[in-house]
């Protein structure tokens, strides 16, 4: 295998590939925090007795009048709160006919979590939604017996079984999640879970991986109650709890939230971390970007959520009210020119090195890119050699015969980019990546 460098006019139309800022002229400018959300804290524990009363409550003021003409609820995708038999093609599976016996059993005969909107066969989407239901129903039991007088358990159980885990694979692609009620129950879940905020990441990212292979009911069954079992009880209280909460408006989850129990010890956790407010951090979030394999949780959020520091010796890092530099908390920007506006100059002899490039802008978002921790100054020779690193063909390092290293890096999770950055400012300043 041979390494070739290709000019990147001849061989990409990357306008970001010598990272200039030519098509930035008319950006906006405003400044915004970029932020790493720690998990060195203790997770909140509720009790059965107060997830009871909180999901209890939550579920007679979900905004929905829960009967079988009541209108669809939107999640990132479609869920309609019905229940009507069905019959023909879309029971012809042993899958699908097992299914409608747990809606039967349920007293719901019928699609019961509604899951043949999209067509008569059960999609790989349909066995998450059956597992996850199957993971969180025991807890819902206790809240069925309040509501059964006046509210249908099954259409509860299928609200919110299917709204987490539309909020849940949002929150395991690698894109981010964007502003709105999927960011603001991506941060109360981390304040609620702290350490254990991985686990149900990776243990509901083993359960979106296995529920496509199942065959059968019993597999489907398996596959939930293990992922119960992997997160514990007071996790499934916890997601079920905010869950519920989060169906609806980011506004409706701002006023609910601080009513959930443990949200004080949530927010004092929270706070203590970062320095940042809970509830200002969940409902003003732009973006989260979650990676489970590295164990990282940022987030984008606005300026006035945290005290900013003056520029001089800061390095464009962030201050609290008292004064000390936070490590986590970072200046972020809505473009290069921007960045550089308040940073200055690189100094003499070194230039602005991105280290996720800023081909990924329209990716990630301008804050995850342009901003303190992500761009450091470099001397002016090893950034241009590093970017010819980038425009090389390295089929020993990405794998392929056609792709650059750039093209090749563009594919790759936020974390796993950055880290290759780092690794390449190493391996091209030794000599290693020549």
């Amino acid at each position: 295998m041979v390494d070739r460098y290709h000019p990147p006019e001849a061989q990409e139309s990357d306008a970001w590939a010598l990272e200039t800022d030519a098509d930035e002229e008319d950006a906006d400018e405003g400044e915004a925090v970029f932020a790493t959300l720690p998990t060195n804290f203790a997770p909140v524990r509720v009790g059965d007795a107060e997830f009871t009363d909180a999901v209890t409550t939550l579920a007679l003021n979900i905004p929905l009048r829960v009967s079988t003409s009541c209108p669809p609820l939107y999640i990132g995708r479609k869920l309609a709160l019905t229940s009507s038999p069905l019959s023909g093609e879309a029971w012809q599976s042993g899958l699908a006919q097992s299914y409608g016996r747990f809606c039967e059993r349920r007293g719901t005969p019928g699609d019961c979590l509604t899951l043949f909107e999209d067509g008569p066969r059960l999609q790989d989407d349909d066995k998450r939604s059956i597992a996850l239901a199957l993971a969180v129903g025991p807890a819902l039991e206790g809240v069925n017996a309040e509501l059964r007088a006046m509210l249908n358990p099954t259409l509860l159980l299928a609200t919110v079984s299917i709204g987490i885990a539309g909020y849940m694979a949002l929150l395991l692609a690698p894109e981010p999640v964007s502003k709105g009620v999927a960011t603001a129950f991506t941060v109360i879940m981390w304040a609620y879970l702290g350490w254990e905020f991985f686990d149900l990441l990776r243990a509901y990212a083993q359960l979106y991986e296995d529920a496509p292979r199942a065959s059968t009911f019993v597999e489907l069954r398996e596959i939930g109650e293990r992922f119960s079992r992997v997160i514990g009880p007071n996790c499934v209280r916890i997601l079920v709890m905010v869950g519920t909460a989060a169906i609806g408006e980011t506004v409706a989850l701002a006023s609910k939230a601080p009513k959930l129990p443990g949200f004080g010890q949530a927010s004092r956790a929270a706070e203590a971390s970062t320095r940042v407010h809970l509830l200002d951090s969940a409902t003003g979030a732009e973006r989260v970007i979650a990676s489970v394999p590295e164990n990282t949780v940022r987030v984008v959020l606005p300026r006035h959520v945290v005290a900013m520091a003056s520029r001089s010796g800061s390095g464009g890092r962030i201050a609290a009210s008292g004064g000390e530099i936070l490590s986590n908390v970072h200046r972020a920007f809505k473009s290069f020119r921007a960045f550089k506006r308040f940073m200055g100059r690189a100094g003499n002899g070194k230039a602005w090195h991105h280290i996720v490039e800023q081909r990924n802008t329209n990716r990630f978002g301008a804050e995850a890119i342009h901003n303190a921790e992500n761009i450091i100054a470099l001397d002016s020779e090893l950034h241009a050699r590093i970017s010819a690193f980038y425009s090389s063909i390295r089929p020993r390092i990405t794998h392929s015969e056609t792709l650059t290293v750039r093209q090749w890096l563009s594919t790759q999770a936020y974390e796993a980019q950055r880290q290759f950055g780092l690794l390449a400012i190493e391996n091209v300043r030794k000599g290693i990546w020549g």
